[in-house]
């Protein structure tokens, strides 16, 4: 009798919910986001949970067929030749690719921009404004209403 082979065991794959989403190696940083997610089973294989979370997050609800039943799913001939949603799936996948959903890298991008929503750096931009253009910036109020080309 031969002798008795181990049965293999299955390969864990390394990429779990989290890290396919914010690795840039992830499979997703080089696939074609828009066809994957227009592809009928992208939608038959999420849970009605997921599907309802997922139309609440949608900009316009003419992109919805069936609103507010349990068959609501979205108009994937409408969103297939949408460009914001070719646009926004293409900078999904670059920003991906770029490293800009990794958590650390999130974390960073938001205390920065609370710094410069402070004013941390506007003294800074306002020289080098001045050393690029050899004159002062005009001043802007937090209302926004001053400004270069405003009244």
């Amino acid at each position: 009798m031969p002798p008795r082979r181990k049965p293999r065991r299955k390969q864990k794959s390394k990429w779990t919910p989290d890290n396919i989403l914010t690795d840039p190696k992830s499979p997703l940083a080089t696939s074609d986001l828009r066809t994957l997610l227009t592809h009928p089973l992208a939608w038959s294989s999420l849970t009605l949970d997921d599907r309802r979370e997922v139309l609440s997050l949608f900009p316009d609800p003419a992109l919805i067929l069936d609103a507010d039943t349990d068959a609501a799913r979205p108009d994937l001939e409408s969103l297939i030749n949408d460009d914001a949603f070719r646009a926004d799936c293409a900078a999904y996948v670059e920003d991906l690719a770029q490293g800009r959903h990794d958590p650390q890298w999130l974390c960073d991008a938001w205390r920065a921009h609370e710094r410069r929503k402070r004013g941390e750096f506007d003294e800074f931009l306002r020289r080098k404004f001045e050393e690029n253009w050899g004159q002062g910036a005009a001043r802007v109020s937090n209302g926004g209403d001053k400004g270069v080309g405003g009244g």
